[in-house]
């Protein structure tokens, strides 16, 4: 049995149906796929939440090609090349290469100076041989080995764009292991990139369906058929014997094994009783208030068009709560009808979390405010918007994130029968979700044998 039906939840029900087992995919709500959903309106997709994923997973593939749409998938468009950064009141291309970062106007002359020391520099902090730690945030990463100032101007909006987080506050083992085991491999992330001849661009490509992101998850409900059943909220957990009883408003289930892909803080709920080792950990995974703001707008609505992938805000640029914008009619023309303007503007986050619950006109002229600071005077009214609250949207990997983890997973040697995942444990995105769906999905097997 399997208790949640996001992406997570039917990914991993996916990866086990064919295998001659019994499944039930039980969800609370009364649509699946959890955040991967997509509103289609008036020729406009538009995605509540994840607007598609990367290429670079091998799991991913394979979850496409169970379903039979690896056909289907269509590319980002070459135009979302640029990526920008909100700085000094403009926009700057981000620097994506050794030489770049030393060419760009985002920082100074000494922060330029202190960057080319960055290959002297020893490995520090848990790159160390032996340290096993999970210790160290993405912020003092950075500012241990490029200085502050990149932080600042660069990784920070970053890691604003990806995880809607403080960098200080967000585990780099957890959130960037590449980056950790650049230092290790290298000891030098400047040489790295000279070596590996490529520079800060995100690998692999992103690629959504012709639906949007939420075209996944309706096809993963479709195959599982009535297996999935939405309004199911379950109350209890309990081990009996060789299986479990998972108990709902409804009444009572039986089950040789459950797996819980349900957000963390419920996990933590239902663990309570049993493991509290296991629970604890969970309790102490946190997310990050996120609202997603669409506007769709008709050329010429402001001084500039909007031109390449989006735009993300500096640490230290005020726009009121709004953490930058992806310019979706640029990267996916099909999404919106031909020649309308659709974007879509993060707001809140872990970094400014009440703003995330601001009253939707108050929300709304903060959107509109920041698109005049990133494409000049506003000419026109945005034609529509939508906008998508999700209280509890992100988790944060805080430093010791590996060691939770850890204590999660142990739960299933410690509860034979018990298996968890999600984008709490091991990655937020939706390839993430199909890898860790599909390694759960191969323990399971394991365990009937």
């Amino acid at each position: 049995m399997v208790i949640g039906a996001g992406i997570s939840g039917l990914a991993a029900a996916t990866f086990l149906d064919g295998e001659g087992l019994d499944l039930t995919v039980l969800e609370s709500a009364s649509t699946p796929g959890g955040n991967v959903r997509t509103l289609r309106e008036d020729g406009r997709v538009i995605d509540h939440a994840a607007n598609g994923w990367l290429d670079n997973e091998p799991a991913m593939g394979r979850l496409l090609e169970r379903v039979g749409l690896v056909e289907s998938t269509i590319p980002a468009s070459d135009g979302y090349g640029i990526r920008w950064i909100f700085a000094d009141g403009r926009m700057h291309p981000a620097p994506m290469g050794p030489g770049p970062m030393v060419l760009t106007a985002l920082v100074s002359p000494q922060a330029k100076l202190r960057l080319l020391a960055e290959p002297f520099l020893p490995r520090g902090g848990d790159a160390r041989v032996g340290d096993e730690e999970d210790r160290e945030s993405v912020g003092e990463f950075v500012a241990r080995r490029l200085g502050p100032a990149f932080v600042e101007r660069m990784v920070g909006p970053m890691v604003a764009g990806i995880y809607a987080a403080d960098p200080y506050q967000l585990s780099l083992r957890a959130a960037f292991p590449r980056m950790y085991e650049l230092e290790r491999e290298y000891r030098s992330l400047f040489l790295a990139m000279l070596r590996l001849r490529r520079g800060g661009a995100p690998s692999g490509h992103l690629h959504t369906l012709p639906g949007g992101a939420g075209a996944l998850t309706d096809t993963l409900v479709e195959r599982l058929g009535p297996r999935v059943r939405c309004g199911q909220t379950v109350t209890t957990l309990e081990q009996r014997g060789d299986g479990w009883r998972v108990g709902t408003a409804e009444g009572a289930l039986d089950a040789d094994v459950v797996l819980l892909a349900c957000p963390g803080h419920v996990q933590a709920e239902l663990l309570s009783p049993m493991d509290d080792e296991a629970a604890a950990a969970l309790r102490d995974i946190p997310y990050s208030p996120v609202a997603v703001v669409v506007t769709a707008s008709a050329p010429g609505s402001w001084e500039r068009e909007p031109d390449g992938f989006g735009v993300l805000a500096a640490r230290d640029a005020d726009l009121g709560g709004v953490l930058g914008t992806v310019f979706t009619s640029c990267i996916f023309p099909d999404q919106a009808p031909e020649g309308e303007v659709l974007l879509r503007t993060i707001v809140g986050g872990g970094i400014v979390p009440e703003a995330a619950g601001l009253p939707d006109g108050e929300m709304i002229a903060r959107v509109r405010a920041a698109h005049e600071a990133f494409f000049g005077a506003e000419c026109a009214e945005p034609r529509r918007v939508w906008i998508f609250r999700h209280p509890r949207g992100i988790p944060a990997y805080r430093p010791g994130h590996l060691q939770r983890v850890a204590a999660v997973l142990g739960a299933e040697q410690r509860r034979p029968g018990l298996f968890c995942t999600g984008n709490h444990l091991q990655g937020i995105g939706v390839k993430d979700c199909a890898r860790q769906g599909e390694a759960v999905a191969a323990r399971i097997r394991t365990y009937f044998g």
